[in-house]
């Protein structure tokens, strides 16, 4: 068992969570499910690849990839020293940004923290999408409803409803084709465990309950074309 990222052997406990982050480079059982998804990609050369949040390891991996077309983005970029490059991106503001840029937009665990519709965000991230593009996005599925509010409620409450203090939504498994499933087209095949051998999870250190359903680690892998809409997202006015 190493990690797949940086192949480091040694592994520390994150929270109730035992045995999951990599003691090298801090990588999480999520990032590195989202590193298997990624090396089944068949990006092109210098692929264009917009990364937010961006994790150490896996951002000196997609730089490899991507090389100049390598771009890491977060609201807060100096947050990431290990990104110098990293520019400035607000999810909640994305109207001047390209359209048909990007062969690849990543992040995980981001859009329970955006303070605005999430219809808004997700529209743009698929319109910056290239046709043959695809959007990896990893989202903290959790028991339950959606939740959401914008309103100043504490951080008492936000930690009760949303399991974090600086979260504004809760992702519920029990309603998402009411929430999600109305904005994206969904695969049915979103188990780890159908795509990925036993083998591939045991060694990349995947534990046994983030391979199958929906969970704090699913990679919802989509496409341009994903977005439910009712106009191209190529129609701006």
């Amino acid at each position: 068992m190493k990690c797949n990222i940086c192949e480091g052997t040694a592994f520390g406990d994150m929270g109730i969570r035992k045995n999951v982050r990599c003691a090298t480079c801090n990588s999480l059982e999520r990032t590195r499910l989202l590193w298997l998804y990624i090396q089944r990609l068949d990006l092109p050369d210098n692929a264009k690849i917009l990364h937010i949040a961006p994790e150490r390891g896996l951002s000196e991996k997609l730089r490899a990839i991507g090389g100049a077309g390598y771009l890491p983005a977060d609201l807060a970029p100096n947050q990431y020293p290990w990104a110098a490059d990293c520019v400035p991106i607000d999810l909640c503001n994305l109207d001047a940004w390209p359209t048909k840029q990007f062969d690849l937009i990543l992040h995980s665990h981001v859009l329970e923290h955006t303070p605005c519709n999430i219809a808004y965000t997700l529209w743009h991230l698929h319109r910056m999408l290239n046709d043959n593009g695809t959007h990896l996005a990893v989202i903290p599925f959790m028991s339950g409803f959606f939740d959401e509010t914008f309103q100043d409620i504490g951080d008492a409450e936000r930690i009760r409803r949303f399991g974090q203090n600086d979260h504004v939504r809760r992702f519920g498994v029990n309603d998402v084709e009411r929430h999600l499933g109305k904005l994206l087209k969904l695969s049915e095949q979103i188990d780890a465990a159908s795509i990925f051998s036993p083998h591939e999870l045991d060694q990349a250190n995947i534990p046994v309950s983030q391979r199958t359903g929906l969970h704090l680690s699913t990679v919802l892998m989509l496409h341009r074309t994903d977005m439910v809409l009712l106009r191209s997202p190529d129609d701006r006015s």
